[in-house]
């Protein structure tokens, strides 16, 4: 049986586990599971959500009856703003039958959590223990099938236990974590609050900025209940007393049952739920916190991820003359972490897609490259100090599709002669999009520990492709306008700024770093002098990524580029500052001034608490940084003097802040 599972994004947590229910499942089933991570329906008023997101949902048409047997569909989180109507009209658009997650419609087979046991045992612990009669509820969409089961779970707790209307208040929230009008209005209408209980965890960490904000302590001023037992729920201060609702049993149930929905059954299984006692009721902490993870393993994974990410960038930057060999080239990169398959795709012609224009499924489209692993792989580990891990590949298993061969029906996308699979195939299929162009898609087969990270891969694959495409667009302009010199000059200004420009943080990417700092260091007027080579890594990142969302990744991107850039040009000399990659930036400083890492490192101190300081983030924007000093001449290595930097900065790696919370400010 062949098996879709749409969902959301897996930086979420949520579909994180939802999607490692599914595999399990799959796995004992014997079943092939296809997931299509299609972010948001109908989210242009989120604005946590990237302007081009809308792109995933055109994975939506990825299957015809030839491809996929039966779907399953996270309506509650995928389409949690559509009414009723509007998700029975997209649902009506896929040609198989359907499971719903986190969702009731009639005529459709379903799986949810029983909300009820663990909410109304959490109430009534607020009640009965701790003496709360003073209720906030913060609820979900009205148009989520959890979120008004909540609600009612919590107006029938208050009716038994005898707390009438004037004593609680309702506020209508939208499970972000950027809810925090909502709750900002609920305590200015009810000051005198005692408990606050919200739909889910997300609009938790809201409310706990704000009641730090106001100076009310949690757990003893105020009891605060969630719901979900999100992954941060346990680490956050005062741990957040919640329900616990484990979504990888959502996934597992699902995919029981297929084969009697495929029968022609409606079903509904229902998944159970308890509550979990922390300090935010005003319990005190627990010492046994379970399920914690081997943070040796996350490292690793987190610093292949790095890695894979800047190799895929220096690919197509550093060799532009091989662009013809780039689909080999970014699979060649890509398989350094643990991929046991994965097939690049391209569509005949980039697909120019605006949001709400109706997306037509193609024909046929291009295998372009693809790797299948040809045994099992050991994991490598490479200490330069710290260990880096990865898996070799042959890169004779890398295999480019030419001529006519690279044709393949769209419907043959999954199963076509170039797969060849036995057993169970769990695969990943992800859309490569940037701005409103589309190039094409990877199907992967991944271990799910890396689904968290096939987002920023696929990112950074549609980044190498877009620019291979500028980059294409410039040779063919140069012939073009050979005649006229004057337009060559012209065109070619342009695209090689746009090549050597980081469109995120707008400093040197890794081709313009590097061309900036080679030109300066054997410039004949600096020839002898005294020069650093800076190499730093953002902390944190998929911390803030996972915790704040990625518009915050975002901006704290920006920041250390800003950050790093007023420290190297606060002293006197030359240098400048470029992303590499990720989140790793390098700057170069020629100067004769004393001391002066030491005035370096003062200078990104000050400035970057000072931006901690001004902002009104609830997190720390910090680096880590390495530093290697030499003398301008024209036989500097500047590649080598950066990877000496790099390996001084893993020293300093270890010095990093542990939360990259702030900490609430003594009264």
């Amino acid at each position: 049986m062949r098996v879709a599972l749409f969902v959301s994004e897996f930086e979420d947590p949520f579909t994180d586990a939802l999607c490692k229910g599914a595999v399990k499942a799959v796995k004992e089933m014997g079943y092939d599971l296809y997931i299509f991570p299609v972010k948001f329906l109908d989210s242009k008023e989120n604005p946590a959500i990237d302007s081009y997101t809308y792109h995933n949902n055109c994975l939506l048409n990825f299957i015809v009856d030839k491809n996929i047997d039966i779907a399953i569909v996270n309506t509650g989180n995928i389409a949690a703003d559509l009414n009723v109507k509007d998700k029975k009209k997209f649902l009506q658009k896929i040609p198989v039958p359907i499971i719903l997650i986190s969702d009731t419609l009639q005529g459709y087979s379903c799986v949810n959590f029983n909300n009820r046991p663990g909410m109304a045992e959490g109430i009534e612990h607020l009640i009965k223990h701790h003496n709360r009669r003073k209720f906030g509820y913060v609820s979900g969409p009205k148009n989520n099938t959890d979120a008004m089961e909540r609600y009612e779970i919590f107006k029938h707790s208050m009716e038994i236990n005898h707390i009438p209307p004037e004593q609680y208040e309702i506020a209508e929230g939208n499970f972000a974590y950027n809810c925090t009008e909502v709750i900002e209005e609920l305590l200015d209408r009810y000051p005198d609050m005692d408990a606050l209980v919200c739909a889910n965890d997300m609009m938790c960490y809201g409310a706990y900025q704000i009641l730090e904000a106001r100076n009310i302590k949690v757990g003893e001023d105020i009891a605060v209940l969630g719901f979900d037992d999100a992954p941060y729920s346990a680490d956050i201060s005062p741990g957040l007393s919640t329900v616990k609702a484990d979504p990888a049993l959502l996934g597992y149930e699902a995919i029981k049952l297929c084969e009697k929905t495929l029968k022609g059954e409606i079903l509904e299984s229902l998944v159970g739920t308890v509550f979990v006692v922390r300090e935010s009721c005003g319990c005190p902490r627990s010492d046994v916190e379970a399920d914690k993870k081997n943070l040796l393993s996350v490292k690793g994974h987190l610093d292949a991820l790095n890695h894979t990410l800047v190799a895929i960038s220096k690919n197509i930057l550093d060799y532009e003359e091989k662009n013809n060999k780039i689909y080999s080239m970014i699979l060649n990169s890509l398989c350094n972490i643990n991929v046991h398959s994965v097939y690049l795709y391209t569509f005949e012609k980039e697909i120019e897609y605006r949001r709400g224009e109706e997306w037509d499924r193609p024909e046929y489209v291009k295998l372009r490259a693809y790797y299948k692993e040809p045994h099992k792989r050991k994991i490598n580990i490479l200490y330069q100090p710290m260990p880096i891990y990865y898996y070799p590949v042959d890169s004779q298993d890398i295999k480019e599709i030419d001529g006519s061969g690279e044709m393949i029906p769209f419907g043959s996308i999954f199963s076509n002669a170039y797969r060849n699979c036995s057993g169970s195939v769990i695969s990943v299929v992800t859309l490569l999009y940037a701005g409103e162009s589309q190039y094409g898609f990877l199907v992967w087969e991944i271990d799910e520990d890396y689904f968290s990270y096939i987002g920023q891969l696929t990112y950074q694959v549609a980044n190498a492709l877009k620019t291979n495409r500028l980059l294409s667009k410039k040779n063919q302009m140069a012939m073009a306008l050979e005649e006229s010199l004057q337009q060559v000059r012209e065109k070619n200004s342009i695209l090689e700024e746009i090549s050597k420009v980081d469109e995120l943080t707008q400093i040197y990417n890794r081709r313009g770093f590097l061309d900036n700092m080679k030109r300066n260091v054997i410039a004949k007027e600096n020839i002898g002098r005294p020069a650093m080579a800076i190499y730093a890594d953002m902390n944190n990142l998929k911390l803030v990524n996972d915790q704040f969302g990625h518009e915050e990744g975002d901006y704290s991107l920006r920041a250390i580029g800003t950050i790093l850039h007023d420290a190297i040009h606060s002293i006197d000399g030359k240098g400048d500052v470029g992303r590499v990659g990720g989140d790793e930036f390098c700057a170069y400083l020629i100067t004769d001034a004393k001391n002066c890492e030491e005035q370096i490192r003062r200078q990104i101190d000050k400035i970057t608490e000072e931006l901690n300081c001004d902002n009104d983030k609830p997190y720390y924007v910090s680096m880590s940084v390495g530093i290697k000093h030499f003398i301008c001449s024209e036989d500097v290595n500047v590649s080598l003097e950066l990877e000496q930097a790099d390996g001084q900065m893993y020293i300093y790696k270890q010095k990093k802040r542990k939360s990259i919370l702030k900490q609430k400010k003594a009264e």
